[in-house]
């Protein structure tokens, strides 16, 4: 007896409650995209086994250490909101390099300042025309910082998320209109010709427990993980030990520190799907033994922020970014595509005239002095009370404070709502520190 439509339909609602697998399986495939851009995929280049040498340093360094615990993470993000986009490789990224530029500054000022939020969406507008990453569809942390040392990168008050790319931009060949890098509105909107923009200066590749530690030390890092459906779909506390040997690589996440629990050592880690997955959008992966390639495939940067003092000194009346509000026509973005993203602000000429001796980033040479200051932070008692103190005579908040991240309101009239948000913060006396 043949089936109808119906009864098919039935049949195969029936299976899928029955044997749910058959849907997370297919489901955890479209939650991760990632793509090897001139590069061997993870599996075809295994880690190598420690060397004698590198057993005994890593007995040398910390058994606990985690950037999130010394206040400098930054809020997480959800890259499947408002709607899917394979933008791991992305928030991966710029997840370590908006915590490292937290640390710089800490490091510069001597004091915790605003959290700088980059702008994934002007990446995902922009990169792809310049042959790095397919935006939604995938890509590689190398791309992002790729980018980010060309081009630069400015904060998310340029762009808010959207998860969308390039191909939006039909009129222009898929190339990033003025209006795709930075963008404000008053009665209409237009792009802004001036902004600070982060740059990369300088970005590589490790694997390996030991390099992956000693780059720690330095701040964050982004790492590949393959994604299976229990990391997916399962996880919601612990240390993930995956003893199926997957190992197809297609996510990225940034590793914010590592410890050890019950004789466990683990990695602790960052994912982008937002802080109601796992551990307030955190997780544990064991240490040591590559579980889910963790290990395998890792990156790193060296931000540059010397174009905020640029941009600051030199109008600033203006604070930087307003420099750039000028009356714009809403078509013009579409008639004159930028070809070159490098095109739309100036400034790094400058930089580049600087002497190497004015880098303030972290050195080698200078490891000691520079982990004796961030640890100065955790060890010091005072300072989640001085966070908190607010000098009601001068109105001056404490430059101890762990700044929340800047908005920008200039598309909808919301002052109020967002100094309501500021007073609640201080009322309840909540800040993005976790200090141990």
């Amino acid at each position: 007896m043949s089936l109808t439509i119906r009864q098919y339909f039935c049949h195969a609602l029936c299976l899928l409650f029955l044997f749910p697998h058959l849907w997370i399986d297919v489901a955890a495939k479209k939650v991760c995209t990632r793509t090897f851009r001139d590069r061997l995929r993870p599996r075809d280049r295994p880690v190598q086994p420690l060397t004698p040498e590198q057993k005994k340093e890593l007995d040398t360094f910390p058994r606990h250490f985690d950037w999130c615990e010394l206040g400098m993470c930054a809020p997480s993000w959800n890259q499947h909101n408002p709607r899917y986009c394979g933008s791991c490789y992305v928030h991966g990224a710029l997840s370590s390099a908006q915590d490292r530029i937290k640390i710089l500054s800490f490091l510069k000022y001597g004091k915790l300042s605003p959290d700088v939020m980059l702008g994934r969406q002007s990446f995902l507008n922009c990169a792809p025309g310049h042959g790095l990453s397919d935006g939604c569809n995938g890509g590689d942390p190398k791309d992002v910082f790729e980018f980010m040392h060309h081009y630069g990168l400015p904060d998310e008050t340029c762009l808010p998320y959207s998860a969308t790319d390039h191909t939006k931009y039909n009129n222009t060949n898929g190339t990033c209109p003025p209006s795709g890098y930075c963008v404000n509105c008053m009665e209409n909107c237009f792009p802004v010709t001036r902004v600070v923009r982060y740059r990369a200066k300088r970005f590589g590749h490790l694997q390996g427990e030991h390099a992956m530690i000693k780059e720690l030390q330095n701040g964050p890092i982004t790492c590949g993980i393959a994604c299976n459906k229990e990391f997916s779909w399962n996880y919601s506390a612990g240390i993930i030990n995956d003893t199926t040997g997957f190992m197809e690589v297609d996510h990225d996440v940034e590793i914010v520190g590592w410890g050890e629990e019950n004789g466990v050592k683990y990695w602790h880690a960052r994912n982008s799907w937002g802080s109601f997955w796992g551990m307030n959008g955190f997780f544990k992966i064991v240490r040591g033994t590559n579980n889910l390639a963790i290990e395998s495939d890792c990156h790193y940067v060296v931000p540059d922020i010397r174009e905020e003092e640029v941009v600051f000194e030199e109008h600033p009346i203006y604070g930087g970014s307003h420099y750039g509000i000028r009356p714009f026509r809403p078509e013009e973005a579409l008639e004159n595509p930028v070809a070159n993203t490098s095109d739309i602000t100036t400034g790094h000429e400058q930089l580049a005239k600087q002497e190497d001796a004015d880098d303030e980033t972290y050195e080698e040479s200078d490891a000691e002095t520079y982990m004796s200051k961030i640890l100065g932070l955790k060890q010091n008692s005072d300072m989640q009370q001085e966070a908190m103190n607010v000098a009601i005579g001068s109105f001056r908040v404490s430059d101890a404070v762990s700044w929340f991240p800047i908005k920008t309101l200039l598309v909808c009239g919301i002052f109020g709502m967002l100094a309501g948000y500021v007073l609640i913060k201080t009322n309840f006396r909540r800040s993005y520190m976790r200090i141990r």
